[in-house]
């Protein structure tokens, strides 16, 4: 058999021009993993660690404690007491943080313990703890060992001094319970870029020669806005182990094992083979199978033998541990009502309608709104939601369990779909589809497809249009209207561009706004219309925004056309107002009539009447001759020439539709068939 040296020959012999790589790859790999000064660095840090750690006190060191209370319950849990007493025997100053309000009773028993402050909730833990160490810098040089230790460990169930001598005789500068793993960034604020080993911040012990130290004064003075979860854990929890590696110190865990986060998945393997001495707080909530699969995780609840376990086998207080239990399952959890958009701001007019103005309506009436992407979808956001809303979300395995675990929890699920783009039939009516290759078209069918294959799984269907609601009723499940509407973020920028535009009265600006790639069909339905009113009534403009080919018989008349690029939603009101007349023109089909009437609304919104094709929700909508023109295939001429040649009428149009769309189609308080359903 040839060894790899033989083979590499055989390889270069045979391709030459491979050599030529050769130095590349090398230089590359030596770059990767070699930094020849970051290793002399380190070298040199650990040398200097080695030094000063021989003036460490293992054997009977004077202790540190900064405890950090934070209480969400009307009164102090026993439990917290019980572990701090147990802290207090241990050390010879204690420091207790309080990040909350606490009865003076509650405060008194504290009090018994140590010196307690009492500080703003801001900045979680790890400013509680900054908060305490600069408070005690003087003094620190005084002590050995630190101790930074938060509320949210039960226990001790085993005897702390003897896990303190443990890890004493390890001889280390810095420990903790347990390691927290190595995964991505979920943070977006680790300086590192990615989540390494680190010792988890709920239980530290810091030696001397770190924590007397320039650098580890300099790293919490250093610490600022910690004010949210993912900033406190990528700042500081993720960061503290690898920052203070790097300067030479070295570190260990009680327990060995820091995978498939044991100490909140497998609690009682922790206790009982790895010499923990404590169970987190929350671990106690994981008291079933489905607490693992509201997480996405597939797992054997280890609670209930935990429970038996500290009953029978330790000295835990009997009462303080039910206290526990019952706290947990007695809290309550307030709902919410979760939406989950699978368009992603990738149309931004379909999630701003169809997923935030839906939010802003349902907030109006009081629930509480979680909005989420499908694709940063994670099944703890559906654990407390009283109703989910799937909107246009393709199928996947994680969907379709969560529509299984919702099931089992009496959850219902919609569907929120606002076009026929859940089944081929429909599709392929399009002239857009009709034009794709063999290999796109292959690719849109799936795509519709698998919108449709999780339609089906839910309950119910939410829509936008009367048209679309019919043909939605044919799949033999419950539907319900729920119209586009106009948040109040547009009415109020709506508002601000009619004030500021001023109209050219030498002018009538004809405006079409294409909204999607499909329009293409749609206009060259009215441009005959058009090309005559161009030709007959040279003051009028034709204003063309968005995605549309320009047709080769529009060129005649370029200094009559004015193109405008695809703009912003908060940039359309102040474009549509400079228009006169806005177009809305609908080949017939029944793709078609299932579509909604939001040109009409944003264009009534800056009191620009619409002329629109005589089909689904215009027809609805629409009060002709009164907030609108509605026209028929043929006659498209004849109301544009009626509405160019009668200025009166284009402004008594306009504000009659501005009139009804700021009444009738706001989100705020707007009553209509979904809502019902929701109020119960």
């Amino acid at each position: 058999m040839p060894n790899n040296f033989e083979r590499v020959k055989y390889i270069l012999t045979k391709n030459p021009k491979l050599l030529i790589k050769v130095p590349g790859k090398i230089g590359r790999k030596f770059h990767k993993h070699f930094h020849p000064i970051e290793s002399l660095k380190l070298q040199i840090n650990k040398n200097k660690r080695k030094r000063t750690r021989l003036l460490n006190n293992y054997k009977n060191p004077k202790r540190a404690l900064i405890y950090v209370v934070y209480e969400n319950q009307p009164h102090l849990q026993s439990y917290k007491l019980l572990f701090l007493e147990a802290l207090a025997k241990l050390s010879d100053k204690v420091l207790i943080v309080l990040n909350s309000t606490l009865p003076d009773n509650d405060i008194k028993n504290l009090g018994k313990y140590g010196q307690v402050i009492n500080r703003e909730n801001i900045g979680y833990d790890t400013a509680a703890f900054r908060h305490g160490i600069l408070l005690l810098k003087k003094e620190l040089k005084n002590f050995d060992e630190l101790l930074l230790v938060n509320d949210t460990n039960v226990g001790p169930m085993t005897d702390l001094s003897a896990v303190f001598k443990k890890m004493s005789a390890k001889k280390l500068d810095f420990w903790g319970i347990s390691y927290g793993e190595k995964q991505e960034d979920f943070t977006g604020f680790n300086p590192y870029g990615v989540i390494l080993e680190h010792l988890q911040s709920y239980f530290l012990v810091i030696e001397k020669n770190m924590f007397q130290t320039p650098e580890f004064l300099q790293y919490w003075e250093n610490l600022s806005d910690t004010d949210s979860r993912n900033k406190a854990i990528g700042k500081h929890e993720t960061v503290f182990t690898r920052y203070f590696s790097d300067l030479g110190f070295i570190h260990g865990a009680v327990a060995g094992n820091n995978e498939d986060s044991a100490m909140y998945i497998h609690p009682l393997t922790m206790l009982k083979e790895f010499d923990v001495p404590l169970v987190k707080y929350t671990a106690f909530s994981n008291d079933t199978d489905d607490k693992f699969a509201w997480q996405g995780l597939e797992r054997k609840t280890e609670v209930p033998d935990l429970i038996n376990y500290i009953k029978n086998e330790t000295k835990f207080p009997n009462e303080i541990l039910e206290e526990v239990i019952d706290t947990i399952q007695c809290t309550p959890h307030p709902e919410h009502i979760l939406i989950i958009d699978g368009v992603e701001n990738q149309i931004p007019q379909c999630t701003r309608y169809r997923v935030t103005n839906k939010a802003e309506q349902l907030r109006s009436f009081g629930y509480d709104v979680w909005t989420v992407n499908a694709s940063d979808f994670q099944m703890g956001y559906a654990e407390y939601a009283s109703q989910i809303i799937i909107y246009r979300t393709p199928y996947n395995e994680q969907f379709e369990q969560l529509i299984k675990l919702a099931h089992q929890y009496n959850k219902p699920i919609f569907y929120d779909i606002d076009d026929l783009v859940y089944d081929t039939v429909y599709t392929n009516q399009l002239e857009y589809t009709k034009n794709l290759s063999p290999q796109e078209k292959m690719a849109y069918d799936l795509g519709v497809r698998s919108y449709g294959r999780l339609m089906n799984l839910c309950d119910a269907f939410i829509t936008s249009t009367t048209d679309l609601k019919k043909e939605l009723s044919k799949l033999g499940k419950p539907v319900y209207l729920n119209r586009n509407l106009a948040s109040q973020e547009l009415i109020s920028i709506s508002e601000k561009a009619v004030k500021k535009t001023v109209k050219d009265d030498k002018k009538i600006k004809i405006g079409y706004f294409s909204g999607s790639i499909t329009h293409n069909e749609n206009f060259d339905l009215i441009m005959p219309a058009i090309l005559r009113i161009l030709k007959e009534f040279p003051q009028t403009e034709l204003h063309l925004v968005g995605h549309l080919t320009i047709p080769d018989e529009m060129k005649n008349y370029k200094k009559q056309l004015v193109i405008h690029d695809f703009v912003d939603w908060t940039s359309l009101p102040s474009l549509l107002a400079r228009m006169d007349i806005n177009l809305a023109p609908l080949i017939d089909s029944v793709f078609n009539k299932a579509k909604s009437e939001i040109k009409w609304l944003e264009a009534a919104l800056v009191g620009v009447p619409t002329i629109a094709s005589d089909i689904g929700s215009f027809s609805e909508s629409i009060m002709n001759d009164q907030t609108g023109i509605l026209a028929a295939d043929e006659s498209w001429y004849e109301q544009l020439k009626d509405l160019v040649n009668n200025k009166t009428k284009l402004k008594n149009l306009g504000d009659n539709a501005r009139s009804k769309v700021i009444t009738a189609y706001g989100t705020i308080k707007h009553k209509d068939e979904f809502i019902e359903v929701i109020n119960g």
